[in-house]
């Protein structure tokens, strides 16, 4: 069932795009909710991408994951449970984008 979900979430995009043309509105609605956990100090568990200092071995990297957002910023929650599949598709994605940038500076 978790398999189905991450390739719902992964997909849901290009079924936006499909239907409408564009992913804008969702975009603009993902940016006005972290916003308004900002201004209003509410400690939201929100999805954001900040830079990761040994999330569970990752570290000098931004990536997508589960942070309390406040008015003083975004800050990963440590002990996010992960199973072994889902942290080596983790660990993957952060080989993956270590590559790219490793690249870009030649």
């Amino acid at each position: 069932e978790l398999d189905a979900i991450a390739v719902d979430v992964r997909d849901a995009a290009y079924k936006v795009i499909q239907g409408k043309g564009a992913t804008n509105y969702a975009i603009g609605l993902s940016s006005a909710r972290i916003v308004e956990a900002i201004l209003r100090d509410e400690h939201a568990i929100l999805p954001v991408s900040t830079v990761l200092e040994d999330f569970h071995g990752i570290s000098g990297m931004a990536l997508s994951v589960p942070s309390i957002v406040s008015a003083k910023g975004a800050v990963p929650l440590a002990g996010t449970p992960f199973s072994d599949p889902e942290l080596a598709l983790l660990r993957r994605s952060a080989d993956a984008l270590t590559t790219v940038a490793d690249s870009l500076r030649g």
